[in-house]
């Protein structure tokens, strides 16, 4: 295997390049593939991420459902929701299929995973800055709720940043211990 590079933390900037993008997305997958041993802790970690992404999407569909298919403003552009390294790292620890793009795409497109419908893919798989961006209106709106209801979502969703973080500093810390890349 090749010498792997460590990844910058930030935007993934091969959106315009497709083919660099997967050839990073395979590069990446080859370490949780060939080196699971060594990456079972962020592995187990994007599962506990996903398991409370899957439990406060209700309590988002709700109210995303109120606002979002009233708006005119669509938010939900390419620029707006791309992913980067860190919600590729995720991704591929819970050994799911990231979502590439079939084509370049244009900062000013709607998102290539947008339907009439929503979203097309499960929320625990959308990049971060798309699940947790709340535009005004949506985040008024979900302040409505019962405030129990409200904090609980706020505590999980704290508790969801500071696994991810937890299961980056994994990854990290185990790609380093890896001799030779």
């Amino acid at each position: 295997m090749e010498r792997f590079s460590l990844i910058n933390k930030g935007e993934i900037l091969l959106w315009n390049n497709v083919g660099e993008l997967k050839k990073l997305i395979d590069k990446v997958d080859s370490l949780f593939k060939n080196f699971p041993e060594n990456f079972e802790e962020s592995m187990s970690l994007s599962r506990e991420i996903k398991e409370i992404i899957v439990k406060i999407d209700p309590f988002i569909d709700v109210y995303a459902k109120k606002i979002c298919s009233k708006c005119i403003d669509i938010c939900c552009l390419n620029k707006n929701s791309r992913y980067e390294y860190d919600d590729l790292i995720y991704i591929l620890a819970l050994r799911e299929q990231f979502p590439i793009p079939d084509r370049n795409l244009e900062d000013k497109e709607p998102c290539y995973l947008l339907t009439e419908k929503g979203c097309k893919i499960p929320r625990y798989l959308r990049p971060l800055r798309c699940n947790w961006y709340f535009c005004k209106d949506l985040l008024k709106e979900m302040e409505t709720s019962p405030a129990r209801a409200f904090r609980e979502f706020s505590n999980m969703f704290n508790k969801m940043l500071y696994l991810r973080q937890q299961m980056l500093n994994s990854f990290f810390q185990s790609l380093s211990n890896l001799k030779g890349f």
